[in-house]
């Protein structure tokens, strides 16, 4: 079947876009020769242990039973284990004392059974009605008896969840001297009921939900200004068209183009849109322009070019390639960057502490995919995943220490989350999908 025939079908029946493409490279890669030798994907640099040394925490725990308390003590104990970067001392293995709002830390107990850093986290009902004193505290105990982070807020009882997580953000600041990125939340397409929805999900997999009606196909979302999200979405198997969310309120983004929208995305600033567009010639073409649609010029010099994504320094990257076999690589600003002979999928960047990486998943044997990172030119390339399931839709935290993604492996299918400091990685749900991306909260917004 031609490039052409294959979009138009996809169309007919309703078939979602980027999913149709994710579809047809796995097609491809099923009818093309063994992929070439898989050394040129770099190391595995992955092994699960780590030859540096890894912090002993200690939390805190909890003897009140007041919602707020629970839940503020279990966020932050989550997003910590999540981050990868700790040891974290077990509850039971906890210095029996007093753990209230008000009773100080003692720190010698907890420094004699082996932590370096302690955390204590806690929530009771303010004084004022309505509200939720939120405490937050952490020593570093090779720094002193005083605390490296102290610091109480009053919040309204439903921003308690999402002040747990800013207060984590807090502590990972003090503790490593980079704030962390948990203040923040998820989006992807996945099946629920009988078509595709847009879900929405917190960083620490809480609050799961789908955000559009179940009598339409929704894909490729992406996070836009003031919490709102952009995605494309078809009604009764017609063209994709793209759509913008604020809340409860949908409205149609104006496009000159007649043709499926098969990917969305923003750049840091929300100044600019990039769109995947069928083309009249059965082709894919990107488009960047203004936030409205307005002004649109195309950017992509492939046959086939879909999945766009802006890097934090400003660049813009995409799957290119053309109908031949074996030929979709990750663009980077016009340019191929990915190793020819691997069939690329679904480019990320991580703004990390040594600098901006590519991410993005190759075909490898067995049908399966793989993730690799790279620098944002694709040099220097290593493998993050390997021999572990299906890895695919990778999205990275917003301070470039995690990197979150679907899999296939034998632990159990769902997402997980990868620390790109220790290597670790533990599942965050057991729901599969597509076109994940994670973005940081706004400050003025609360978790959905």
């Amino acid at each position: 079947m031609t490039a052409k025939l294959r979009l138009h079908a996809w169309s007919v029946l309703g078939v979602l876009g980027a999913l149709a493409l994710a579809l047809w490279t796995r097609a491809v890669s099923a009818q093309e020769p063994a992929p070439p030798n898989e050394s040129i994907l770099g190391e595995f640099v992955v092994t699960g242990t780590t030859q540096e040394h890894v912090t002993t925490l200690g939390v805190l725990p909890s003897l009140s039973l007041d919602m707020e308390d629970v839940t503020v003590r279990a966020v932050v104990r989550r997003d910590l284990e999540l981050s990868g970067m700790f040891r974290i001392i077990p509850d039971k293995k906890a210095p029996p004392g007093e753990y209230n709002f008000d009773s100080p830390v003692d720190v010698a107990a907890w420094q004699r059974i082996g932590a370096e850093v302690v955390v204590k986290v806690a929530a009771r009902r303010s004084q004022k009605r309505g509200l939720i004193d939120v405490l937050g505290l952490a020593y570093f105990l090779s720094v002193g008896k005083d605390p490296v982070y102290q610091q109480t807020l009053t919040v309204a009882a439903p921003d308690v969840r999402v002040t747990a997580h800013r207060i984590t953000d807090a502590l990972l600041g003090a503790i490593t001297g980079r704030p962390g990125g948990f203040a923040s939340h998820f989006t992807y397409s996945a099946r629920w009921g009988r078509d595709y929805r847009i879900m929405t999900m917190d960083a620490d997999g809480h609050d799961l939900q789908p955000v559009t009606p179940q009598d339409l196909t929704a894909i490729a979302p992406a996070w836009g200004p003031n919490n709102s999200l952009f995605y494309p979405q078809s009604i009764n198997y017609a063209p994709f068209t793209l759509m913008r969310q604020d809340g409860a309120q949908r409205t149609q983004i104006r496009l000159p183009f007649r043709k499926s929208i098969y990917s969305v995305s923003l750049n840091r600033d929300y100044t600019k849109l990039a769109v995947a567009v069928a083309e009249d010639h059965g082709g894919t073409s990107i488009y960047v322009g203004n936030l409205d649609g307005s002004g649109m010029t195309k950017v992509s010099n492939t046959e086939l070019s879909t999945h766009p994504v802006f890097s934090p320094s400003g660049k813009l990257a995409w799957i290119g390639g053309t109908s031949q076999q074996g030929t979709q690589r990750v663009w980077v600003n016009g340019k191929p960057v990915s190793p020819a002979g691997f069939t690329a999928a679904a480019p990320t960047f991580c703004d990390t502490e040594d600098g901006i990486r590519l991410v993005y998943a190759v075909a490898v044997g067995g049908n399966r995919q793989d993730l690799v990172i790279s620098a944002e030119n694709g040099q220097g390339i290593a493998r993050l995943t390997q021999n572990q399931g299906t890895n695919a839709y990778p999205a990275c935290s917003s301070d470039g220490r995690l990197l979150a993604f679907f899999s296939t492996r034998k632990e159990g299918p769902g997402m997980y989350m990868m620390s790109l400091k220790r290597w670790t990685t533990l599942r965050v749900t057991s729901q599969l999908g597509q076109s994940l991306r994670w973005e940081p909260l706004p400050k003025s917004v609360s978790a959905r």
